[in-house]
Parts: C-alpha cells; sequence; structure tokens
C-alpha cells in the first residue's frame, strides 16, 4: 500500500502557537499546542490535498503521531511494570490495551488519507471552534440512542 501524498509547501506543519492557551496558561503542554496548530492549520486547508498531507502526519502507521502515540503508551506500560507492584502490572496492562485500541483505529483509517485526497478542491477553510464554547451534545430522551435514517 502506497500512503505517502507529497507535502507541498504550504501543507507543511505550522509553527507552534504561542506559549500559552487558555486551558494551560503556564505553558506546560508543548505538544497538544502543537496539535491545535496543526487542528487550525487543518481547518484553513484550502483543498483536499493539502489536508490529506496533514492527515498523514497523524494517520501514517509507521510514523505518524498515532502510531507514536501507541508506541509512547507501551513504553509507558513497559515503565509501569518496572516497579514490581500489581498496580503496575495492572496499569501495564491498561496501557497495551490503549495502544491496541489507537493501533485499531489507524486500522480502521488506514485508506482515510487517499480518501481525503480524492475529495477534490473545493473545501471551504474553516475556523476553528474552541473546545470551550462546543455545546456538548443533549443526552437521549430515552436510554437508547436515537438513530433516524
Amino acid at each position: 500500500m502506497t500512503r505517502r501524498i507529497p507535502l507541498h509547501a504550504d501543507a507543511v506543519l505550522p509553527p507552534l502557537l504561542g506559549t500559552t492557551t487558555p486551558s494551560d496558561p503556564a505553558g506546560h503542554y508543548l505538544l497538544g499546542r502543537q496539535l491545535l496548530a496543526l487542528i487550525d492549520h487543518l481547518g484553513n486547508a484550502n483543498s483536499s490535498g493539502e489536508a490529506a498531507a496533514l492527515l498523514d502526519h497523524v494517520l501514517e502507521p509507521t510514523d505518524g503521531l498515532l502510531a507514536r502515540v501507541a508506541e509512547f503508551f507501551e513504553a509507558t506500560g513497559e515503565k509501569a511494570k518496572e516497579s514490581d507492584h500489581d498496580d503496575g502490572f495492572d496499569l501495564c496492562a491498561d496501557f497495551e490495551d490503549a495502544a491496541l485500541d489507537i493501533r485499531d483505529c489507524l486500522g480502521n483509517l488506514s485508506d482515510a488519507v487517499e480518501r481525503m485526497h480524492a475529495l477534490g478542491h473545493g473545501l471551504q477553510p474553516a475556523a476553528r471552534i474552541p473546545p470551550a464554547s462546543v455545546p456538548a451534545p443533549p443526552p437521549p430522551a430515552s436510554g437508547r440512542p436515537n438513530r433516524s435514517r
């Protein structure tokens, strides 16, 4: 499977946002800010090709963001096991499960970059809605989700 979508000059990773965000006023979460910058850049993508190139940074199965997050959880699980406490082994299993879930997600989205690229050029840049202003969906009236066709 060939998944490399060439990055165009306008689809390179954006520079970091400012040193702080409203939810991180002390500026501790560098990687979170980088991801926010990527989300903003994606929101302003002018073509599906540009969006696909950015998406590839997240979904590439070996070097993409999700693959590396899965590796991070695996390494964290190994570190928890080093404690030789029962909870360390349980925590290791939890991290291994999380890594598997992420790899499942990658499998489910294995053709998403190509599909995004194939959508054509007519994307409208969209302003990113700050997470705090997104209202939570109302709970379903009954215990069952409302499914419309």
